[in-house]
């Protein structure tokens, strides 16, 4: 098989599903899959298209960048996001600007992002359950007080708890 690899919008959602899959059973090995993983997804299976882990970390890679772009774009103040359409409308020069800090993100100028809900729940790495689970893009709904134990300590490292107030004797 070549190298190149056009992606259909089934092959690229099978793509963000089983990864998704093999992240909650096996979980991650840094900010990607483990290597086993990659021999486990089921583009071959399903699709007939024999690809390697290079080309499947490639494509893995590209929508992690796209979907980076795609959150950057539609956190910042001031920007036209059309929910309908998943797309921004932005003019010459900030989509110029864009792409100089965003260059693998560069056509959500003409395609919006493709699965963006899959996107996120592979790529924001939400680890908290509950009341407390959010994703990396979004802040609390009802973030900890500070006398909870989940509270971040005064320095503001969220890896420190608050030390408890109790007097001394």
């Amino acid at each position: 098989m070549g190298d190149k690899h056009t992606w259909t919008n089934e092959q690229t959602k099978c793509l963000l599903q089983t990864c998704i899959e093999e992240v909650q059973t096996v979980g991650r090995k840094g900010l990607s899959l483990h290597k086993q993983s990659w021999h486990k997804l089921t583009i071959k299976e399903k699709y007939g298209v024999d690809l390697n882990q290079r080309q499947l970390k490639n494509a893995y890679d590209n929508l992690k960048a796209k979907y980076t772009g795609w959150l950057y774009l539609k956190n910042k103040i001031g920007n036209l996001y059309n929910p309908q359409t998943n797309t921004f409308n932005l003019t010459n020069e900030e989509w110029e600007d864009f792409k100089k800090g965003h260059p693998k993100a560069t056509s959500l100028k003409n395609v919006p992002l493709l699965f963006p809900e899959l996107c996120a729940e592979l790529f924001d790495g939400s680890s908290a359950f509950g009341n407390l689970s959010y994703a990396t893009s979004q802040t609390p709904s009802n973030p900890p007080s500070a006398d909870s134990p989940y509270a971040a300590s005064p320095s503001g490292n969220p890896n420190k708890r608050a030390k408890p107030s109790t007097p001394r004797p």
